[in-house]
C-alpha cells in the first residue's frame, strides 16, 4: 500500500479560540453548572470539521503565550490597542488544552515568539523536506509564507466552503505575490496589531507604490520621484516607522524550536477517553460525532439499576399497571406509531414509566405477536390517564396527545412536556430525546434505525418483533421520566416555571386545534 503524501496542518490556535468565542457572543454556551464553553465548543467543532473534510496526515495547534515577544522589545506599543481577554474566556483556554491532550493533538508554544513565527519556521522547514504544509488561519500576515508547498486555509462558518489560498490566490486577493506582502504591510501598517506603517498611507496607496517600485527599499531609493507631494512627504517623514513596521510584520523563520514530523502524526480519537470531560462540559453533540466517526459502541446505560422493561397485554396486567400509576401519581407516556405525521399515523403501542428504570410496553397494532385489546386498553389505561390526580408527562407531548386522541382516548391536557422544558433552559441545545438522554444521563438510546432500517428497506414499527419493540419503547418512556425528574427542578430554579406552565404548555392545545 502506498504511503499517503504527508500533509501537515498547522492551526493558528489563538486566532481560532477568539473566533470561536465571539461566534457565540450573543448567545454564549454555558453548562448547567455555569461554566462557559463557547470557545471550546467552537474550536473543537472547527477542528472536527477540518479532520473530517481535509483528512490531514499530521496536525498541530500553535498558540501565543502571554509573555512579551521580540516585537515588543522593538516597539513597546506593539498590540497595545488590543482589548484584554474577556474574563470568561480565560478558564476556557485551560479546558481547551485538556480537550486537545485527550484528543492527542500536540499544542506548541514558545515564550518570546508568536504563533506566527513557530508556524512559519515549521512550515518552511517542512516544505524544504517535501512535506505539504497547510496553515489554518484567516490572518493576512501568513500570506508571506505561501509557496508551492505552503498554502493557507481559512475556515468559514458551517455550511460555507473554506477559503484556500495558493500563490495565485494570494496575488488575486492581496494584489501582490507572497514575497511582496511584507513590503505592502510595512507601508500600510496593521491596526489590529498596532503596527504603525506610514501614517496616512492606506492599502491602495501602499499596493500602488510596491507594484511600481518593487519593495520598501525601492520606494525609498526613488522617494524623490514620487509624483504626489503629500505621499512623498509622508514617506520621508515616517521612513524609520516604515522600516520598523517591516521588521514587525516579518515572520521569523528561524525560531529555535525542535520538532519532528512524526510527533504531529494524526491519531484516532478514543471516544471512551474523552467521554467524561465532554459530558462534564456538555459537549454531547461533539461526542456523538466522534463516536459516530470512530464506530465506537454505544455509551453504556447507568449501572445503578438494571432496567426492567416488559410487555403487557392481558387485562389483569393492565389493571396492575393502572394501580401502580395511581399510587405513583406521575407517569411518563410515549407512543409508537406507523409514521411521523400525527394526523395520519396509526397507534402501534403505548409506552409507560412511573419509576426510574422501569417501564411497560402495551402493543395494540403490531402485525405479529400477542396484542392487548384496544377497547380494554382505552377503558383501563385511558381511565387512569384521564384521572386528574395523575400527572402525565411526555417528550413532545403534542404529538402523543394527537395520536392518543386519534386512537379514541379522551385525555385531559398533559402536565409536563420535557421538550419544552429543555428548550426554555437552553434554546441552542438539541432537544431530541436521544440527545437529552446522552447529555443529562450519559445514556445512548437504542437508535430507531436499528429496528426499522432506512431507505427503501425501511419497515413500519408495526412490523418490529415485540421483544425488540418492548426494549425500545419502554426505554423511551423511562428516559422521558428521568428527564422530567432532572429538568423540572431546574426550570423552577431558573424562574421559568410560570412561563412553561402558564404560557408555553397552554399554547399546545391551540396549535393542535389549528392543525
Amino acid at each position: 500500500m502506498d504511503t499517503p503524501h504527508p500533509r501537515l496542518f498547522l492551526i493558528d490556535g489563538s486566532a481560532l479560540v477568539y473566533r470561536s468565542y465571539f461566534a457565540f457572543i450573543r448567545n454564549p454556551l454555558i453548562t448547567r453548572k455555569g461554566e462557559h464553553t463557547s470557545a471550546v465548543f467552537g474550536f473543537v467543532s472547527s477542528l472536527l470539521r477540518l479532520i473530517r473534510e481535509e483528512e490531514p496526515t499530521h496536525l498541530a495547534v500553535v498558540m501565543d503565550t502571554p509573555k512579551p515577544t521580540f516585537r515588543h522589545e522593538l516597539y513597546k506599543e506593539y498590540k497595545a490597542t488590543r482589548a484584554r481577554m474577556p474574563e470568561d474566556m480565560v478558564p476556557q483556554l485551560g479546558r481547551l488544552r485538556e480537550v486537545l491532550e485527550l484528543m492527542q493533538i500536540p499544542v506548541l508554544e514558545l515564550e518570546g515568539y508568536e504563533a506566527d513565527d513557530l508556524i512559519g519556521t515549521i512550515a518552511t522547514q517542512a516544505a524544504k523536506g517535501g512535506c505539504e504544509a497547510v496553515l489554518v488561519t484567516g490572518d493576512k500576515d501568513y500570506m508571506q509564507l505561501v509557496n508551492d508547498l505552503v498554502t493557507l486555509l481559512n475556515p468559514k462558518r458551517a455550511g460555507e466552503p473554506s477559503e484556500r489560498l495558493d500563490r495565485a490566490g494570494v496575488e488575486e486577493k492581496f494584489g501582490v505575490p507572497p514575497e511582496k506582502v511584507i513590503e505592502v504591510l510595512a507601508l500600510m501598517g496593521d491596526n489590529s496589531d498596532n503596527v504603525p506603517g506610514v501614517t496616512g498611507i492606506g492599502p491602495k496607496t501602499a499596493l500602488k507604490l510596491i507594484l511600481e517600485h518593487g519593495s520598501l527599499d525601492g520606494v525609498y531609493d526613488n522617494v524623490e520621484s514620487v509624483k504626489s507631494i503629500g505621499i512623498r512627504e509622508k514617506l520621508i517623514r515616517d521612513k524609520d516607522q516604515a522600516y520598523l513596521s517591516h521588521k514587525l510584520v516579518t515572520i521569523d523563520l528561524d525560531v529555535p524550536i525542535e520538532w519532528k514530523l512524526d510527533d504531529f502524526e494524526t491519531r484516532a480519537v478514543d471516544p471512551d477517553r474523552i467521554e467524561p470531560l465532554f459530558l462534564e462540559l456538555e459537549l454531547t453533540r461533539l461526542l456523538e460525532e466522534i463516536r459516530s466517526r470512530s464506530g465506537a459502541a454505544a455509551v453504556p446505560a447507568e449501572p445503578e439499576k438494571q432496567a426492567n422493561y416488559r410487555c403487557v397485554t392481558s387485562a389483569a396486567g393492565l389493571k396492575s399497571v393502572a394501580t401502580a400509576i395511581r399510587k405513583a401519581g406521575t407517569v411518563a407516556l410515549d407512543t409508537e406509531t406507523t409514521g411521523l405525521d400525527p394526523l395520519t399515523a396509526q397507534l402501534v403501542g403505548i409506552c409507560l414509566s412511573w419509576t426510574m428504570a422501569d417501564g411497560v410496553y402495551i402493543p395494540v397494532g403490531h402485525t405479529q405477536g400477542d396484542q392487548a385489546d384496544p377497547e380494554t386498553v382505552r377503558d383501563i389505561i385511558g381511565g387512569v390517564l384521564a384521572d386528574t390526580q395523575v400527572r402525565w408527562v411526555a417528550h413532545h407531548a403534542k404529538y402523543d396527545w394527537l395520536i392518543m386522541q386519534g386512537a379514541g382516548f379522551d385525555l385531559p391536557p398533559f402536565s409536563y412536556d420535557t421538550l419544552l422544558a429543555s428548550y426554555l433552559l437552553d434554546p441552542s441545545s438539541r432537544h431530541s430525546l436521544d440527545a437529552l438522554a446522552l447529555e443529562h444521563c450519559g445514556h445512548r438510546m437504542i437508535p430507531i434505525d436499528s429496528l426499522i432500517g432506512s431507505g427503501k428497506k425501511q419497515i413500519s414499527f408495526a412490523e418490529v418483533p415485540l421483544d425488540q419493540a418492548t426494549e425500545y419503547a419502554a426505554e423511551d418512556a423511562d428516559y422521558t421520566l428521568r428527564l422530567y425528574d432532572i429538568l423540572e427542578p431546574r426550570v423552577r430554579e431558573a424562574g421559568l416555571e410560570k412561563l412553561l406552565v402558564d404560557v408555553d404548555q397552554p399554547l399546545v392545545p391551540v396549535l393542535m386545534d389549528m392543525e
